[in-house]
Protein backbone atom coordinates (compact mmCIF):
# COMPACT_ATOMS: atom_id res chain seq x y z
CA UNK A 1 0.00 0.00 0.00
CA UNK A 2 1.79 3.15 -1.10
CA UNK A 3 1.28 6.17 1.22
CA UNK A 4 -0.86 8.95 0.45
CA UNK A 5 -0.36 12.91 1.25
CA UNK A 6 -2.23 13.80 3.87
CA UNK A 7 -5.20 17.02 2.96
CA UNK A 8 -4.00 20.72 4.23
CA UNK A 9 -6.99 21.88 6.64
CA UNK A 10 -9.01 25.05 7.22
CA UNK A 11 -9.60 26.07 10.59
CA UNK A 12 -10.57 23.50 12.98
CA UNK A 13 -11.66 21.05 14.46
CA UNK A 14 -9.66 22.72 17.46
CA UNK A 15 -7.35 20.60 20.35
CA UNK A 16 -9.88 22.61 22.87
CA UNK A 17 -7.99 21.11 25.76
CA UNK A 18 -5.21 22.81 24.75
CA UNK A 19 -7.06 26.47 23.99
CA UNK A 20 -9.24 26.59 27.10
CA UNK A 21 -8.12 27.70 30.48
CA UNK A 22 -9.83 28.24 33.49
CA UNK A 23 -12.47 31.21 33.40
CA UNK A 24 -12.17 32.14 29.68
CA UNK A 25 -15.77 33.72 29.17
CA UNK A 26 -14.83 36.00 31.99
CA UNK A 27 -12.59 39.27 31.65
CA UNK A 28 -10.16 40.44 33.43
CA UNK A 29 -9.20 44.05 34.58
CA UNK A 30 -6.83 45.25 36.67
CA UNK A 31 -9.46 48.26 37.47
CA UNK A 32 -13.34 47.92 38.23
CA UNK A 33 -16.17 49.21 35.96
CA UNK A 34 -19.47 48.34 35.28
CA UNK A 35 -20.20 44.95 35.06
CA UNK A 36 -21.99 43.36 31.55
CA UNK A 37 -23.11 40.12 29.91
CA UNK A 38 -22.73 39.70 26.02
CA UNK A 39 -24.69 36.71 24.64
CA UNK A 40 -25.05 35.10 20.92
CA UNK A 41 -25.28 33.07 18.69
CA UNK A 42 -22.83 31.96 15.59
CA UNK A 43 -25.19 30.82 12.40
CA UNK A 44 -24.07 29.96 8.82
CA UNK A 45 -25.39 30.59 5.66
CA UNK A 46 -28.75 28.89 5.83
CA UNK A 47 -29.22 30.28 9.44
CA UNK A 48 -27.83 27.13 11.13
CA UNK A 49 -26.26 27.10 14.38
CA UNK A 50 -22.08 26.66 14.30
CA UNK A 51 -21.93 24.68 17.09
CA UNK A 52 -17.79 24.39 17.03
CA UNK A 53 -16.65 27.84 16.29
CA UNK A 54 -14.53 29.57 18.85
CA UNK A 55 -14.64 33.50 19.47
CA UNK A 56 -12.28 35.36 20.86
CA UNK A 57 -12.56 39.11 22.01
CA UNK A 58 -10.31 41.68 23.04
CA UNK A 59 -11.46 45.41 24.15
CA UNK A 60 -10.35 48.47 25.70
CA UNK A 61 -10.49 48.72 29.67
CA UNK A 62 -13.59 50.64 31.47
CA UNK A 63 -10.87 53.59 30.98
CA UNK A 64 -10.60 53.22 27.21
CA UNK A 65 -7.17 52.29 27.74
CA UNK A 66 -5.42 49.28 26.73
CA UNK A 67 -5.70 46.60 29.74
CA UNK A 68 -2.69 46.61 31.94
CA UNK A 69 -2.48 43.16 33.87
CA UNK A 70 -2.43 43.48 37.35
CA UNK A 71 0.83 42.29 39.38
CA UNK A 72 0.62 38.12 39.70
CA UNK A 73 -2.39 38.14 36.66
CA UNK A 74 -2.06 34.34 35.51
CA UNK A 75 -4.15 35.62 32.62
CA UNK A 76 -4.78 38.11 29.50
CA UNK A 77 -6.29 41.16 30.64
CA UNK A 78 -8.87 42.25 28.19
CA UNK A 79 -9.71 39.04 26.47
CA UNK A 80 -11.92 36.26 26.04
CA UNK A 81 -12.28 32.99 24.29
CA UNK A 82 -15.07 30.96 24.02
CA UNK A 83 -16.49 28.55 22.22
CA UNK A 84 -19.94 28.03 21.11
CA UNK A 85 -22.17 25.18 22.29
CA UNK A 86 -24.40 23.05 20.03
CA UNK A 87 -26.86 25.37 19.43
CA UNK A 88 -24.48 27.87 18.12
CA UNK A 89 -24.89 29.89 21.43
CA UNK A 90 -22.09 32.01 23.51
CA UNK A 91 -22.24 33.71 26.64
CA UNK A 92 -19.06 36.59 27.45
CA UNK A 93 -18.57 38.04 30.81
CA UNK A 94 -16.81 41.36 30.81
CA UNK A 95 -16.73 45.01 31.84
CA UNK A 96 -17.95 47.94 29.45
CA UNK A 97 -15.07 49.06 27.60
CA UNK A 98 -14.41 52.84 27.47
CA UNK A 99 -15.26 55.21 24.80
CA UNK A 100 -18.03 56.80 23.28
CA UNK A 101 -19.32 54.08 21.36
CA UNK A 102 -17.82 50.96 23.04
CA UNK A 103 -16.93 47.82 21.33
CA UNK A 104 -15.50 44.49 21.78
CA UNK A 105 -13.01 43.57 18.56
CA UNK A 106 -14.29 40.17 17.39
CA UNK A 107 -12.22 37.23 15.82
CA UNK A 108 -14.61 33.93 14.79
CA UNK A 109 -12.66 30.77 14.30
CA UNK A 110 -14.41 28.01 12.64
CA UNK A 111 -14.49 24.73 10.54
CA UNK A 112 -13.90 26.24 6.72
CA UNK A 113 -12.12 29.10 7.11
CA UNK A 114 -8.62 29.26 6.10
CA UNK A 115 -8.14 32.46 8.18
CA UNK A 116 -10.21 33.98 11.34
CA UNK A 117 -12.97 36.46 10.41
CA UNK A 118 -12.81 39.83 12.85
CA UNK A 119 -15.54 42.15 13.39
CA UNK A 120 -16.52 43.95 16.33
CA UNK A 121 -19.84 43.98 18.46
CA UNK A 122 -20.82 47.38 19.52
CA UNK A 123 -22.10 48.56 22.88
CA UNK A 124 -23.77 51.51 22.03
CA UNK A 125 -26.99 52.60 20.27
CA UNK A 126 -26.69 52.30 16.71
CA UNK A 127 -26.56 56.20 16.03
CA UNK A 128 -23.32 56.57 18.07
CA UNK A 129 -22.05 53.70 15.79
CA UNK A 130 -22.49 55.13 12.93
CA UNK A 131 -20.35 58.37 14.08
CA UNK A 132 -17.50 55.64 14.35
CA UNK A 133 -15.02 57.24 11.87
CA UNK A 134 -13.54 53.43 11.72
CA UNK A 135 -17.01 52.71 9.82
CA UNK A 136 -17.43 55.39 7.50
CA UNK A 137 -17.02 53.48 4.35
CA UNK A 138 -20.41 51.47 5.49
CA UNK A 139 -21.97 54.19 7.95
CA UNK A 140 -25.39 54.35 5.70
CA UNK A 141 -25.24 50.72 4.79
CA UNK A 142 -27.82 49.02 6.52
CA UNK A 143 -25.66 46.31 7.06
CA UNK A 144 -24.37 48.40 10.12
CA UNK A 145 -26.70 47.30 12.16
CA UNK A 146 -25.15 43.63 12.06
CA UNK A 147 -22.26 45.27 13.95
CA UNK A 148 -24.70 46.27 16.79
CA UNK A 149 -25.24 44.37 20.35
CA UNK A 150 -28.95 45.40 21.22
CA UNK A 151 -29.94 45.50 24.62
CA UNK A 152 -30.67 42.19 26.28
CA UNK A 153 -31.88 43.82 29.86
CA UNK A 154 -29.88 45.15 32.77
CA UNK A 155 -26.34 44.88 31.89
CA UNK A 156 -26.82 42.48 29.22
CA UNK A 157 -26.61 42.53 25.53
CA UNK A 158 -27.39 40.39 22.65
CA UNK A 159 -25.25 39.77 19.41
CA UNK A 160 -25.74 37.45 16.82
CA UNK A 161 -23.20 36.86 14.24
CA UNK A 162 -24.10 35.52 10.65
CA UNK A 163 -21.28 34.29 8.46
CA UNK A 164 -22.68 34.71 5.58
CA UNK A 165 -25.97 35.15 3.18
CA UNK A 166 -28.67 37.06 4.37
CA UNK A 167 -27.90 38.94 7.08
CA UNK A 168 -24.44 38.43 6.74
CA UNK A 169 -22.43 39.74 9.53
CA UNK A 170 -20.13 42.74 8.46
CA UNK A 171 -16.28 41.23 8.47
CA UNK A 172 -12.78 43.77 8.30
CA UNK A 173 -10.01 43.18 6.39
CA UNK A 174 -7.16 41.33 9.04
Amino acid sequence: MAAQRTPSQTIGPFFHEGLRWKDAEKVAFAETGQAIVLTGRVLDGAGEPVGDAMIETWQLSPRGRAPAAAAGASRPHGFARVETAKDGSFRIETLLPGGPAPFLDVAIFARGLLKPLRTRAYLAREEMVRADPALAAIAASPRIKTLVALSAGDNAYRWDVRLQGDGETVFFAA
